[in-house]
């Protein structure tokens, strides 16, 4: 009797244990549910943007981009420049369902695209050092950020390390030191720079007076300023809270944060304790301005212009409400919830079907033809940054960038040309000036790259003895275009060799090079 009685009893322990561990094996799943909804995947956010933004205009269905122009432009977004010839003819020649999504892991994971992550932050938060007077601060700015996203640092504590830098003049290591060189080390300029690119709030119209259409004072944005004035030490050899003096006046203010506040000030206030104040601020406030506002730059970069229009007026009600703001808030949420990892939300960008439109919809627009239309009817077409047409230019020559690695690359000739001459606030607009077509058709640099002595492309193409000159035409149009060339494109190339004389193929295979660089399709991503 008494072993039934233990065998039940053990029998009923099995069957508790077995409970409990159904109940733990429940308990784990609905956990790892719940950090799945808290951190989506790339595919998961991409159907939200979708879902939110996609819509056939009259019933006709959207048209995509074909597999030649979306790994242009994937590729000029991810890795600033276009295709390679194998990348292209790769692509083209791979039937698979999973080959853009291939194309997308791959390009995300290289070296090239930290580096293009990197030129879109300098752009961001330096503008200053697109321009001659501060050229040469971007290559080492943009190598100090390459170097803290290989180390995996995430956005936010990009953003902590460049606001709280301390001039350390002894030390030989690479630093954020542009920033403050590209604002001359002011107050008022770090302020205006630091709110604009890290916040997207616009304080510099409150400099001088209070603006009657704005919501920042002139007393807040020089107390923001105070936050990057060097506190003053005192007869006993203690500090005290600096004051910033306002040029030309009597006024001075001591720091204080935009939004009502407690702050714990230090107890030794030095320049770091002081704009780690503001950092921990900018990293914690309700609004979720730096999330907000790196969400709408990234998504400009992609897209050709912000989802809350204008870009640097974050606070504005305007910029608060309505169906676009909405995505921006939805995704800055998720931004924030996965530890600002940007490479999450460019993965569900870039995956998205929005992305994938064609800038060729029959009576379609990408401009919301209301103050709250969110619907994309097609691909905008944006003009290549300065970075992207001469990172292009060398890829289309067969030539490698020697950018990476080496200081001072932008200040040498010719790439400092390119960067100077094609410099643009905003790469979403196509149109090309006067000046910058003359550059390009009667720039040394494109009229050497004419030449196979300066193309290895073309010298290759022109020495191979496999091609006949349709092969060599469509090569020019692949290492280019990212496409293969069309029968009446070819037809006009043969016209314009026999009224060259048939003989002279490096000329008219040059001259076809030449006319392909100065084209707006080369000239464009679409």
């Amino acid at each position: 009797m008494s072993d039934l009685k233990t065998t039940r009893i053990f029998k009923l322990k099995s069957f508790v244990c077995i409970v409990f561990s159904v109940l733990s094996i429940i308990q784990a799943i609905c956990f790892a549910d719940e950090a799945r909804s808290q951190s989506p995947s790339p595919e998961q956010i991409a159907k939200r943007i979708d879902h939110r933004l996609l819509i056939s205009k009259d019933d006709t269905p959207l048209r995509f981009a074909d597999d030649a122009t979306l790994l242009r432009r994937v590729s000029l977004d991810l890795s600033g420049r276009i295709p390679t010839i194998s990348e292209v003819r790769n692509f083209l020649h791979d039937s698979s369902q999973t080959k853009y999504g291939q194309v997308v892991d791959r390009l995300m994971n290289s070296g090239v695209h930290v580096q293009n992550e990197a030129t879109l932050w300098r752009r961001t938060w330096i503008p200053q050092a697109d321009t001659r007077e501060y050229a040469e601060v971007a290559d080492d700015f943009e190598m100090w950020v390459v170097k803290k996203l290989q180390q995996g640092i995430r956005y936010d504590q990009l953003v902590r390390e460049v606001i709280t830098w301390k001039d350390e003049t002894a030390s030989n290591e690479i630093d954020p030191s542009g920033f403050y060189v590209a604002n001359e080390s002011k107050p008022e300029n770090l302020a205006a720079s630091a709110t604009r690119a890290f916040l997207g709030i616009n304080l510099d119209c409150a400099q001088c007076h209070d603006h009657p259409f704005s919501r920042w004072t002139r007393e807040q944005f020089w107390q923001t300023a105070a936050f990057f004035a060097e506190p003053k030490e005192q007869s006993d050899g203690s500090t005290m809270l600096v004051k910033v003096k306002v040029p030309d006046s009597k006024l001075e203010f001591a720091p204080k944060l935009l939004k009502e506040t407690k702050m714990e000030w230090p107890e030794h206030t030095d320049s770091v304790a002081l704009k780690s104040i503001l950092a921990d601020w900018i990293l914690t406030e309700d609004q979720n301005y730096l999330a907000r506002n790196a969400i709408n730059r990234m998504w400009s970069h992609y897209f050709g212009t912000g989802l809350v229009e204008p870009m640097d007026d974050l606070s504005s009600d305007a910029s608060q409400s309505g169906p676009r703001a909405e995505l921006l808030n939805e995704l800055a949420r998720i931004f924030v919830g996965s530890g600002y990892d940007t490479q999450l939300i460019t993965s569900a960008i870039v995956l998205s079907d929005a992305y994938r439109l064609s800038s060729e919809q029959e009576g379609a627009t990408d401009e919301p033809t209301g103050s709250n239309d969110l619907m994309m009817h097609a691909a905008r077409v944006r003009g290549l940054s300065a970075d992207q047409l001469y990172n292009s230019l060398l890829t289309s020559a067969g030539r490698t960038s020697t950018r990476s690695g080496a200081r001072g690359d932008r200040r040498s000739e010719p790439r400092q040309t390119i960067l100077l001459a094609f410099h643009v606030g905003r790469v979403g607009e196509a149109e090309r000036s006067i000046s910058q077509a003359l550059t390009l058709m009667n720039g040394s640099f494109t009229n050497a790259l004419a030449t196979k002595a300066n193309n290895p492309m073309l010298a290759s193409v022109l020495a191979s003895p496999f091609m006949n000159f349709n092969d060599q035409i469509d090569t020019i149009f692949v290492a280019t275009l990212g496409r293969h060339a069309g029968e009446e494109e070819r037809n006009a190339v043969h016209r314009y060799a026999e009224s060259q004389g048939n003989d002279d193929r490096e000329r008219s295979l040059g001259d076809l090079y030449w006319a392909i660089i100065n084209s707006p399709e080369f000239n464009t991503n679409h």
